[in-house]
């Protein structure tokens, strides 16, 4: 059927708008744009944070060209929060180095590998940008396109004190050459935490995967990360695998170079897991760990080993590992029933110390050889030089931790699908009641999430929770309890997308502090992230 050509208009205008709904731009001249908006939260003080990746490809008829400038709208941003908005080519490549918040001072570069920098094309100071706010703003950049394809970025840097809960809106217009306009009108919004730092992604340190969280607030108020760095595969033991340290004194805003507090020395000799605990030293801690054959792979005869490793200064260094697996279970164990457990390891993330200076760990059990987990408590009395195991707490559990109610009863959350269960213990985690509850107001997937109290000025408290929401590992979001575990009604995504495990604590200014694993790809190739903010924000209705 032949097109009028007073159709002809009406279809390229109703194209182009097409176009610009699902990311791509195209003209007469052959280049194709693709804009990709980035919509994690953001942090104060975070430098060439991304708000959006500019793909252009050019056609096979086209000619070298020349990108003029930008047109942007920064309404719904507010002009304290943001001091320079940049404009970045990285060439041909789409990821060749770190944009955003890079907190990982590298005392060693052995392990990190030199990476193509990005060319600052254009650098606009906020104060100085005329029109206002309100009004569109052209962007110059008169930048060549001389190759097939070219990465852009929009870039911004988060001022001192911007305002948490405020969000960085950036509207990309159009993108100009010396040839054509091509409108876009794509969206980019990032609301503003107070810290928000990356502290490894793939490829860094020669490893390319992250997993496995663990965070907790020494008694000298210094922050302490753990995770596994699993070098060339994301599967759990019995692959090599590495742990890693890394320390702040600064409430998460920098963080030192990593400290290998285990080493793996090929498949079947590497470690994972880390749960961290307070003992009752001063600057006491304790790490926890599983190394060796794998949960799966582990026999009464050749057990999963389990270890653990003490710190008396907050974390800056730490004692020998000591392996600790026949206090649970294994060959050497004096219990004959748990002699015969083919496999135990406990679950990462934060340990408990109890107000009666009990630690607690959670561990997973596998009873015999079917593929499930009951879950236990390994606690120790004296600081941990010995361990004890208690009853059943959960049939058909896995990853789960603990948490001292205010009258002193002991909160287990376990990992399930669909729902999150829970018991209780009267006596400090050594019994269990004998049926488990559902939270109400929490839909999760199986993963392993934590739980930690967090006690106001005025003397009441609260119940912080960090978990997946739906059906898969996404939308990882901080839950609130006001009665003790019951019910979760209030909360909010942290983590709009791909992400997992994470892990809570509490900064002695009083703000939440989460690690977490997560994928803006939509992958499993996580960056393992630094999240600060308060609990008004985390209460306050959208």
């Amino acid at each position: 059927m032949s097109m009028s050509n007073r159709e002809y208009p009406f279809i390229l205008a109703l194209l182009i708008i097409l176009s610009c709904l699902t990311g791509m731009a195209q003209s007469g001249h052959g280049l194709q744009i693709s804009v990709k908006p980035d919509t994690r939260k953001t942090g104060r003080s975070n430098h060439r944070e991304v708000l959006m990746r500019i793909q252009v490809v050019r056609g096979t008829e086209t000619t070298e060209s020349e990108l003029n400038s930008l047109t942007v709208s920064l309404q719904g941003t507010k002009a304290g929060d943001v001091r320079i908005l940049e404009v970045l080519s990285t060439g041909n490549s789409p990821a060749p180095t770190r944009l955003g918040p890079q907190s990982v001072l590298q005392e060693s570069t052995t392990y990190d590998p030199p990476r193509e920098q990005p060319r600052p094309l254009q650098t606009v100071l906020i104060k100085d940008l005329k029109p206002s706010f309100s009004e569109d703003v052209n962007i110059p950049l008169h930048f060549r396109l001389s190759t097939d394809t070219t990465y852009l970025w929009i870039t911004a840097d988060i001022t001192d004190t911007a305002q948490e809960g405020n969000r960085i809106v950036l509207t990309l217009k159009d993108l100009r050459t010396d040839k054509d306009i091509y409108p876009i009108d794509i969206t980019s919004t990032r609301e503003i935490l107070l810290r928000r730092r990356v502290l490894y992604q793939p490829g860094d340190f020669d490893s390319q995967f992250y997993r496995i969280p663990a965070l907790i607030t020494t008694k000298d108020g210094s922050l302490v990360a753990a995770c596994d760095r699993r070098k060339s595969s994301n599967a759990d033991l019995p692959e090599d695998i590495d742990i890693l340290l890394n320390r702040s004194t600064d409430g998460g805003q920098s963080w030192s170079g990593p400290l290998f507090l285990a080493i793996g020395r090929g498949k079947g000799q590497g470690f994972g897991d880390c749960a961290l605990a307070h003992t009752r030293d001063e600057g006491g801690l304790i790490a926890v760990y599983a190394g060796g054959v794998g949960f799966w792979q582990s026999r009464p005869h050749e057990p999963l080993r389990i270890y653990c490793r003490r710190s008396t200064d907050n974390g800056a260094s730490w004692s020998p590992a000591e392996e600790i697996t026949h206090f649970l279970y294994g060959p050497d164990c004096v219990d004959s029933i748990r002699q015969q457990w083919w496999g135990a390891f406990c679950a990462s993330g934060n340990g408990l110390l109890t107000s009666s200076g009990r630690i607690l760990f959670v561990a997973a059990v596998r009873e015999g050889e079917a593929w499930s987990a009951n879950d236990y408590v390994l606690y120790s009395d004296d600081d941990g030089e010995t361990w004890q195991c208690s009853q059943r707490a959960c049939k058909g559990g896995d990853e789960a931790k603990v948490v001292e109610l205010r009258d002193g009863r002991i909160l287990m959350s376990i990992r399930h699908n669909g729902e999150r269960w829970f018991n209780i213990s009267d006596d400090g985690g050594v019994t269990w009641r004998d049926t488990v509850f559902a939270g109400k107001g929490i839909n999760a997937p199986a993963c392993n999430g934590d739980i930690i109290r967090y006690d106001r000025d005025d003397g009441s408290s609260v119940l912080l929770h960090s978990l997946p929401t739906g059906n898969e590992r996404k939308n990882v979001k901080v839950m609130v309890s006001f009665d003790e575990g019951k019910t979760w009604p209030v909360g909010k995504v942290i983590v709009p997308f791909n992400a997992a495990y994470s892990s809570l604590c509490i900064l002695p200014d009083g703000t939440i502090g989460m690690y977490v694993e997560e994928d803006p790809n939509g992958g499993d190739h996580y960056e393992m992230v630094f999240y600060n903010f308060r609990l008004e924000w985390l209460e306050r209705k959208l």
